[in-house]
């Protein structure tokens, strides 16, 4: 025998409802607190890279005055505790003008530059005509194992050459056999500009750079650039010792004639093209802004101008 069923307590049945609301009101408080917190740290990170790249743009004002010198410290300054800029002043003859190389066909220099970065010679003469003939203007190859618009016609899926220079490093990385280079040398891009005289600046390239172009051991070409940072071994400080003529950079190489006399017209002891890498610092955000100016009747003009929002520069700015 079954006994009677009694209805449900409405104390019991409010108290569950009472409940329910309160660990909704809890989930929505918790999850708006934390949306809220989300947005609250975007809006501190744009505001941070906004003020960071203000900064930077300070930097670029002093570099590019035609009166600051590489270790004038006005090209560091720090504005409060975690604000400050740190501009770098060099010259774009510190890297190889591609463009210059490819148009005067200097195909040894390219070829030194290629076996530099672990290419075989016949690879780093291929590769020095593959750039060549895609921007020369004809359509005859400079060597069989190069290309021209035929080729390339045949490749799936197709491309043409630009048979003119080019106006950007990324119009160099859609040179096919590019892709491949990249694989065995991802940062190439540190040794080349467009923007540039031709020339290299001694004074100013890095040691790989100069062992490759002139032909010099590695070692000799740490040596050279040791010397001309001084005894505090720092760059763009006050007891750098530039070199004073090339006739000093050779012995300090030790380069004989065969190597030296082909790339000395290259060579260069002061380039004319300033460049300025600014980085912009505020609390955790970084701007940098690289800028290449040129030279004119008018004063300096800006050649090009190249932003990279929350990165570091190729050469890291050290803090002061």
């Amino acid at each position: 025998m079954t006994g009677p069923i009694h209805p449900a307590s409405p104390k019991g049945s409010v108290l569950l409802v009472v409940l329910c609301v309160v660990a909704l009101l809890s989930f929505l408080i918790v999850n708006t607190a934390f949306v809220t917190n989300q947005h609250g740290e975007t809006q501190a990170a744009r505001l941070g890279l906004m003020r960071a790249h203000e900064l930077a743009e300070m930097g670029v004002a002093v570099a590019v005055h035609p009166m600051i010198k590489a270790a004038d410290p006005l090209l560091r300054r720090k504005v409060s505790e975690i604000e400050r800029f740190e501009a770098r002043l060099t010259t774009a003859e510190s890297k190889l003008n591609l463009n210059k190389l490819l148009a005067e066909q200097q195909t040894l220099v390219l070829e030194r530059v290629f076996e530099a970065w672990g290419l075989s010679i016949a690879d780093a003469q291929g590769l020095a005509a593959i750039l060549i003939d895609w921007t020369d203007a004809d359509d005859v190859k400079r060597r069989p194992d190069s290309a021209e618009k035929l080729d390339y016609q045949q490749m799936r899926p197709a491309v043409v050459p630009l048979n003119r220079l080019f106006n950007s490093l990324d119009e160099v990385g859609q040179v096919p056999r590019m892709a491949e280079l990249a694989a065995t040398m991802p940062d190439w891009r540190k040794w080349f500009t467009l923007r540039s005289s031709g020339q290299l600046d001694l004074n100013a390239a890095e040691a790989p750079v100069i062992a490759a172009v002139t032909g010099a051991m590695p070692t000799q070409a740490e040596r050279l650039v040791e010397q001309r940072n001084g005894l505090d071994q720092i760059r763009d400080t006050e007891d750098d010792t530039p070199l004073q003529s090339l006739d000093e950079a050779r012995a300090l190489l030790g380069v004989g004639d065969g190597d030296w006399t082909p790339v000395q017209p290259l060579l260069t002891l002061q380039g004319p093209t300033r460049q300025v890498t600014s980085v912009g610092f505020a609390a955790e955000s970084t701007y940098v802004i690289e800028v290449v100016t040129s030279g004119g009747q008018g004063g300096s003009q800006i050649a090009e101008w190249v932003e990279l929002p929350g990165e570091l520069p190729r050469e890291e700015v050290p803090e002061s």
